[in-house]
């Protein structure tokens, strides 16, 4: 029995062993010779979005980097995002299918078996293409894309670091990935302060710091009011929209058109012969930067698109969303006089009352993401 014992013995050493030598370490990389087979997970709405401006960040894209997009199977958008954005460098987009992972307000225990079923898939995608580096936002599909390069990792394939940008939307909280991959990722950077000194390891990345200069001459427009409830459903905001009063507010505004994108939800029945009605439209961000005002729910992606343009925005917080994060962003927006925020009831006294003043978010982005990717690849 002593030889049997010695041997579990020593094979739970060298497990965590090869398990400690998995995990991330401190310091730089060696630089990637030639391009960098970059693997980018994207999601539906805001973190797409997002994904786009911290890639947007990096220098020399088309001759550093040759980048594969992760894109789940009922994503809508993001394929079109990618091809757009390869697109301005003359290039195609490679786009790698998988089953989504968890849709939004899945419940946390049926998301075991939808996450396992996208493992299989996202397995495939990172052991075939073995990429030099995976970045990531939050999308619960990149939580198995991140197990196969721990995988690839613990069995000695290939060392491939990953980034982990939390999203805009999590304020004083991390999300159900991020908090997954916290210890896991080699690089993990927050775009609020009061999640970063909850969470002091991570690397903060945000743009907002009081104050911020007041928005003196703010865009007048297309003379074009945009509702937007993103690619789900939001019933009480389109409800609260659905009237007369509604439309007679907006036009005492200066409004003269009206365009309502209702998602997957209910459709609005006063107001359906004075206003476009859309359920989704990929010209979206065309209407958002276009627009003289903005009344959207708080998704990040619509939020950071109306601010780095200078729209103004009523952000009307999604509440049945899971964690109410909603919420929480609208906070911290209004706290930094970027928005404006109510509730679905009061949107009406919203749009009758005094503007208040704006302030102007920065353009600027952070280098963080930059820095991070030069850490790891060079």
């Amino acid at each position: 029995m002593m030889p049997v014992a010695l041997a579990v013995v020593a094979a739970l050493i060298l497990l965590a062993w090869r398990l400690y030598a998995c995990l991330p370490k401190p310091g730089k990389c060696p630089p990637v010779k030639g391009k960098v087979k970059l693997l980018a997970v994207l999601g539906s709405g805001g973190h797409t979005t997002e994904m786009f401006y911290d890639l947007g960040t990096l220098p020399h894209w088309r001759s550093r980097f040759a980048c594969t997009y992760v894109v789940a199977d009922t994503d809508k958008g993001s394929s079109g995002k990618a091809a757009a954005f390869e697109k301005t460098f003359g290039q195609d987009a490679r786009i790698a299918v998988v089953p989504r992972a968890r849709e939004v307000g899945q419940s946390y225990f049926t998301s075991i078996f939808t996450t396992l079923r996208s493992s299989v898939t996202g397995f495939a995608v990172v052991l075939s293409l073995m990429p030099d580096l995976i970045v990531c936002n939050g999308p619960g599909t990149c939580v198995p894309i991140c197990a196969a390069a721990y995988f690839a990792r613990f069995f000695g394939l290939k060392r491939i670091p990953i980034i982990y940008s939390e999203s805009m939307a999590c304020v004083d909280h991390l999300s159900m990935s991020g908090k997954i991959l916290l210890k896991l990722a080699d690089r993990f950077t927050v775009q609020w302060e009061p999640v970063h000194k909850l969470y002091p390891s991570t690397r903060y990345a945000g743009r907002c710091a009081s104050p911020l200069p007041v928005l003196s001459n703010p865009p007048a427009g297309s003379g074009t009011a945009l509702v937007t409830v993103g690619s789900t459903k939001f019933d009480g905001l389109i409800e609260a929209c659905d009237s007369v009063q509604f439309l007679a507010a907006l036009k005492k505004q200066g409004i003269t058109r009206v365009v309502v994108q209702r998602g997957n939800g209910s459709y609005p029945q006063n107001i359906k012969g004075c206003a476009d009605i859309l359920d989704y439209t990929p010209e979206l961000p065309s209407l958002i930067r276009n627009a003289s005002l903005v009344i959207s729910h708080a998704g990040a992606g619509t939020v950071l698109d109306c601010l780095l343009h200078d729209r103004r925005l009523i952000v009307v917080p999604n509440e049945a969303l899971m964690s109410n994060h909603q919420v929480q962003l609208a906070v911290e927006l209004a706290r930094y006089d970027l928005v404006q925020w109510c509730r679905p009831a009061d949107l009406l006294s919203v749009l009758e009352s005094p503007q208040p003043q704006r302030r102007a978010f920065p353009k600027q982005p952070a280098d963080v993401f930059e820095t991070c990717v030069t850490d790891l690849v060079g």
